[in-house]
């Protein structure tokens, strides 16, 4: 069993992640996740949720996250990659609230997501 919710970490309707918890006392490691589809605003983080699922069922919490992408405001070159780091860097935030564990998280992407993770374990 675990929670699910959906958090925003900015004002735009693409900012915004959804945070699988397992229901555990202490605090549990997290992945972040991020979906691919070529920065397309046609594709979502809809397609992570199975993998997302499983981390949880296996004890990580998971943060799917969301961004602007090519077709919406502020998405592409620098918005999205503004919105990666900023919805990374709102875990922060939900530390404590949550019981996140983030001394050693992990950051997984999938197609375009790929890339976008592999820019963001090179910028930090």
């Amino acid at each position: 069993m675990s929670n699910k919710v959906k958090i925003s970490y900015g004002q735009h309707h693409s900012q915004y992640g959804v945070l699988r918890v397992p229901e555990r006392k202490e605090p549990c490691p997290v992945v972040v996740m991020i979906h691919g589809g070529f920065w397309q605003s046609r594709y979502d983080l809809e397609e992570n949720n199975p993998i997302a699922e499983d981390l949880t069922s296996r004890g990580y919490a998971t943060w799917n996250i969301e961004y602007r992408r090519v077709g919406e405001d502020g998405g592409g070159w620098k918005g999205t990659f503004n919105d990666v780091i900023d919805a990374i860097n709102h875990l922060s935030q939900l530390k404590e609230s949550y019981h996140l564990d983030l001394s050693s998280a992990i950051v997984i992407g999938h197609s375009a997501g790929a890339h976008l993770a592999l820019w963001a374990s090179l910028s930090n």
